[in-house]
């Protein structure tokens, strides 16, 4: 693990907090021995039986709740200055710190308050060690591995026969293993028409252990694992990592904004036009661009969603900057990433979009993920990806699983009037 380094400077700081812990215990017990307080005993309601039992005093639990917060703000202060010295992941340093050595002070915290009979306290902090370490687990370890395939099914009179797209963003990886070859096998046991992966495909900063060969690592899983569909395997371009990734794999890597026509005919599935964005043109609003007056179902794919909502304009097309929700036309459906569905979801709040730049800020918190609809008949689906943000931010989710979006696009009655 790359933040072995920090756990070991974590362990000696872990040392010396319980170590202060114990000690101001063992001070305050000898000071409450010369100083007794007839605060400390209470008589039994039942006289007869002449028994005394000792209490804590009320100033007692309120001194204990002090020096625990004490106590947790230096850790939280040294998670955050050892943290620092790993540059590349102190993101991810201080997530494992508060989550692995926070719960296990406020554990060993409570053991030794319960043995002092400080009830509360020691109640107190167990419950908190829990509530860390269950919250610090899903989100290190459970969830941002826990890869969900979620389906999408939209009608369309434009179709005879159903087709079935697969959209992939953000694998946004740092290492090859078992992970990005489970998305890889999940990708193809859908069986796809239509493949077409959304971008981000590596991020690692120098410094970053094994990413010396990464790009040829990740061009040889895409060999070891073929991505193959009728209609064809297409990549287009994302804000982070090489793109230049799949030579000699069957995936076509779109550098220029492209316009595939009368997609599925051949095979009886279609017909649709395929409309794949590069990433300049995806960082604003792109307007009629790409519509075409073939009545085939139009699909439009690019790796910000910026091009398809509203709250950016685009130097490169100038006074379009209502972007497709408000437009007169739509494509049928547009297909977007590189929000991570905002990667932490909080509850009554929202998606909070960790790691994300300017373009994903300018997204609306109800909009950082899911299937929306327009009034102008145009769909928005923008998946929470694969991957996750690295480099400096932690590897984390919360209540955002990853996710491989299936859309099936199903035949309905063609309107007649």
């Amino acid at each position: 693990m790359d933040t072995i380094p920090f756990h070991s400077m974590m362990f000696v700081l872990d040392i010396l907090l319980l170590v202060g812990f114990s000690l101001l215990l063992l001070w305050r017990s000898v000071l409450g021995k010369l100083l007794p307080s007839t605060d400390n005993l209470s008589l039994s309601p039942m006289p007869q039986m002449n028994i005394r039992q000792p209490i804590q005093p009320r100033w007692s639990i309120l001194v204990d709740f002090f020096s625990l917060g004490l106590f947790g703000f230096v850790g939280i202060a040294g998670i955050i200055s050892i943290a620092k010295i790993f540059d590349t992941n102190r993101g991810q340093c201080m997530m494992e710190g508060l989550t692995y050595h926070g719960s296990a002070f406020l554990f060993i915290v409570a053991f030794l308050l319960f043995r002092k009979r400080r009830i509360v306290v020691s109640i107190f902090s167990g419950l908190c060690g829990l509530l860390i370490f269950g919250i610090g687990f899903d989100m290190l370890v459970w969830e941002p591995y826990n890869l969900v395939v979620e389906h999408y099914a939209i009608e369309t009179p434009k179709l005879s026969k159903p087709l079935k797209i697969v959209f992939v963003a953000d694998i946004q990886t740092d290492r090859i293993g078992n992970y990005e070859r489970r998305t890889l096998n999940l990708i193809q046991q859908q069986q796809a028409d239509l493949i077409i992966l959304g971008g981000d495909y590596l991020q690692y900063y120098q410094g970053t252990r094994g990413v010396v060969d990464l790009p040829e690592r990740f061009t040889e899983l895409f060999r070891e694992i073929p991505l193959t569909a009728p209609l064809g395997v297409y990549a287009i371009g994302g804000n982070i990592g090489p793109n230049d990734l799949f030579e000699d794999t069957g995936i076509e890597m779109i550098s220029d904004s492209t316009i595939l026509e009368n997609l599925g005919v051949e095979q009886g599935l279609g017909p649709i036009d395929l409309v794949l964005l590069t990433l300049n043109d995806t960082a604003g609003s792109v307007g009629e661009r790409g519509l075409t007056d073939t009545g085939n179902f139009i699909v439009m794919a690019g790796h910000r969603p910026n091009f398809a909502i509203n709250g950016f304009r685009s130097e490169r097309y100038p006074g379009l900057d209502e972007g497709y929700r408000n437009a007169e036309r739509a494509p049928d459906l547009m297909l977007a990433g590189h929000t991570h569905g905002g990667q932490v979801v909080l509850p009554f709040y929202g998606a909070i979009g960790l790691g994300g730049d300017g373009f994903v800020k300018q997204i609306p918190r109800d909009m950082m993920s899911g299937l929306f609809t327009y009034e102008n008949g145009g769909r928005l689906l923008i998946t929470r990806g694969s991957g996750m943000e690295r480099g400096w931010a932690p590897r984390i989710r919360f209540l955002c699983k990853p996710e491989i979006s299936v859309i099936h696009l199903v035949p309905s009655e063609r309107d007649t009037e």
